[in-house]
């Protein structure tokens, strides 16, 4: 049974799921961080930012540089909001709420964007990814980080499949060098997933 994104991520369940991607999700958004490897002063997007903890790394790693997100979610968008304040005060971090498919922004606009388990919802996935390649900036990356069992529960293909997958979708939507491998965080049991938009 497809898993509807809206249902999971608003209202009472929105606010229970918040609480439980703040800890579950912790290690994959470090994961994803640190494999983006941004400078003090890029652009980053984060795309699904959940409660933002991923932006709060992100936060840290870039004190001369700005970070955008959207996420569909208003449950998120306060969630993220409340954990981020100071970045969002000072000016170095502004969230929207909002789908992969239409993103806010110029082109060219991001040296990189980060997305923890939310590409699976992407729909459509070619147009969302198509997105990402117009803001992203020659050379710039997206950074995908999700669970297997998100993989297979929201899109009914095994983890091997739907990377495969993923790959010539981002190859067909203006990114290349795609790859994928088992990522360290949740004992090997996840995906990372990186495309570069050619220079």
């Amino acid at each position: 049974m497809a898993v509807n994104p809206d249902r999971i991520f608003d209202g009472l369940l929105g606010r229970i799921s918040a609480l439980v991607m703040a800890g579950g999700n912790r290690a994959a958004e470090a994961e994803a961080v640190a494999e983006l490897d941004p400078r003090p002063h890029d652009r980053v997007l984060v795309v699904g930012f959940g409660p933002g903890v991923g932006l709060r790394l992100l936060a840290e790693r870039l004190p001369e540089g700005h970070i955008a997100g959207i996420d569909p979610s208003a449950v998120m968008l306060r969630a993220a909001t409340r954990r981020n304040r100071r970045a969002i005060a000072a000016g170095r971090m502004e969230l929207h709420r909002g789908k992969a498919d239409a993103l806010p922004f110029p082109d060219a606009d991001f040296d990189g964007v980060i997305t923890v388990n939310t590409i699976q919802f992407w729909e459509p996935l070619e147009a969302s990814v198509r997105e990402v390649a117009r803001v992203l900036r020659p050379g710039g990356r997206l950074v995908s980080h999700t669970h297997d069992w998100a993989i297979t529960r929201t899109t009914g293909r095994d983890v091997e499949t739907w990377a495969r997958a993923t790959a010539e979708v981002c190859l067909r939507a203006g990114l290349g060098s795609a790859r994928h491998w088992r990522a360290r965080a949740e004992k090997g049991k996840s995906v990372a997933f990186t495309a570069r938009k050619p220079e």
